[in-house]
This record gives C-alpha cells, structure tokens and sequence, in this order.
C-alpha cells in the first residue's frame, strides 16, 4: 500500500514523539504494523545518518582546530582516535581550507612517489648550491642531448647483441672442438698402446734372435766338443758315401760296356 509522505509523518511522531506502539499506531491511522515497521526503520536510518554526520563534522573541526595549532597528523589520529585514510582525507581538506591550492595541487599531479622524487631533487640542488634556473638549464640541455644518447643506445645495444651472438657461435665451435679433442685423445690413447704392444713384440723377436745366433756361434767354435763330434761324423759319413759311389760308378760303367 502507498503511504503518502504526511502519514509517515505522522507515524513518526507517533512513535518517536508520543512513544505510542506498533498497536496503537495501527489502531490509529489504520495501518498495519509491517508498513509502520517500515516506516521506523527508514526514520531509524535517516537519523543514524545525521547522527554520523553531525560526528564527522565535529571530528572534522577539532582535526581542523589542531592541524591549526601546529599538530601533526599522527598527533591528531593520535588525540582523535583516527585511522590513516581518514587523517589524510581530514589534512587535505585543511590544505583546501587554508587556501593552499598550489601545493594541494602539486600534489595531487606528483602523488607520493613524485613527491619524494620532487623532494631529492630539491635537496640535491641545495646541496649542490644549484639555483632553480641551473637546474632547468641543466634539464633542457639533457633534453636536447637525449635524441644523440639514445641514438647511442642503440648502437651499443646492437653492438652487444652482435658480440652476443659472436659469443654464442664461439662457444658453439669450442664444445665442437672439445669432442673432436676428446676423439683424438682416445685415438692417440690406442695408438700408443699399440705402439707399446709392437715394441715389445719387435724386442721378444730381437731377443729370440740373439739368442739363436749365440747358439749358433757357439756351435760353430771350434772349441764346442758336440760341434767337434758332429763334424767327425759328417766326414766319415761323407767317406762312406764317396766309396759306395765309386763302386756304383764301376759297375754301372761295367754294365754299360
């Protein structure tokens, strides 16, 4: 049901006013307690509302008395029982208040970080006894300079990425490199041990032959009893053969005739 804005009145004052209950009010102007429920509730929340509003104005005029006063904001959060977000919304709105709209403005365009940034650049020039227009000479000839330095840049990025490859190729060729080593070294680990194997093959045979012509030349002296012996041998062996030919000779000569 529509309940026009005077009867929510009404309500309101019946109940806020001359404390009368859900029934009476429902006695009263006819209608029914889920609508005058209602009705409470939105007047609850609206006076919560001013409520909220009337403290934040009365927080925000005692943070404005002592940010006056020279306080700082952790002081007032401190004295205010304030949170962070709310201290800065609360300092800001002072800057605002006493019209410095320069800073406020500045910054609002450099933010926390831009700020510091600001602020080291500041101390440095003051330190350096450097005046406002030094720096910005300093600045523009950097400006005008900063084309020719990135043209720099650039160059020497490339010449790294080249050198990089180079690098790259280099390195690629020394792995090659070492893998062939490694074959040659296996290789030249065989070959010397065949090498090794073939000399003492070459030396068993040098052996072997001093061996046979000692005892050959031991054979041969005429001092060698054995060789004495065999010698005799041969020659009465060589006698006997000599008369059995002539024999043979005489009577195949014989024979012939």
């Amino acid at each position: 049901m529509q309940i026009s804005e005077e009867r929510k009145k009404l309500v309101i004052d019946l109940y806020f006013n001359q404390h009368k209950t859900y029934a009476e009010i429902a006695q009263i102007e006819r209608i029914s307690p889920r609508d005058i429920h209602a009705i409470i509730k939105e007047e609850e929340s609206r006076r919560q509302k001013h409520k909220d509003q009337q403290r934040q104005e009365e927080i925000s005029s005692k943070a404005y008395k002592l940010f006056s006063e020279g306080k700082t904001p952790v002081q007032v959060a401190i004295a205010l029982n304030l949170g962070q977000p709310e201290v800065t919304k609360l300092y800001r709105e002072y800057w605002k208040l006493k019209r410095l709209h320069r800073l406020y403005c500045v910054y609002t365009e450099l933010g926390d970080e831009g700020l510091g940034a600001f602020l080291k650049l500041y101390r440095l020039m003051k330190e350096k006894g450097m005046s406002i227009e030094q720096v910005a000479n300093a600045v523009d000839t950097d400006i005008n300079k900063l084309p020719y330095m990135e043209s720099l840049y650039s160059q020497a990025k490339d010449q790294a990425e080249k050198m990089q490859r180079t690098v790259q190729r280099l390195a690629n060729d020394i792995i090659a490199l070492e893998r062939k080593i490694s074959v040659l070294d296996k290789i030249a680990f065989s070959s010397e041990q065949d090498c090794k194997r073939i000399e003492q093959q070459l030396q068993q045979l040098i052996d072997k032959k001093n061996r046979i012509k000692k005892l050959i030349a031991t054979m041969l002296s005429d001092n060698n009893e054995d060789y004495s012996k065999l010698k005799q041998i041969v020659k009465e062996n060589g006698k006997v053969v000599l008369s059995e030919k002539r024999v043979l000779i005489s009577i195949s000569f014989a024979a012939v005739i």
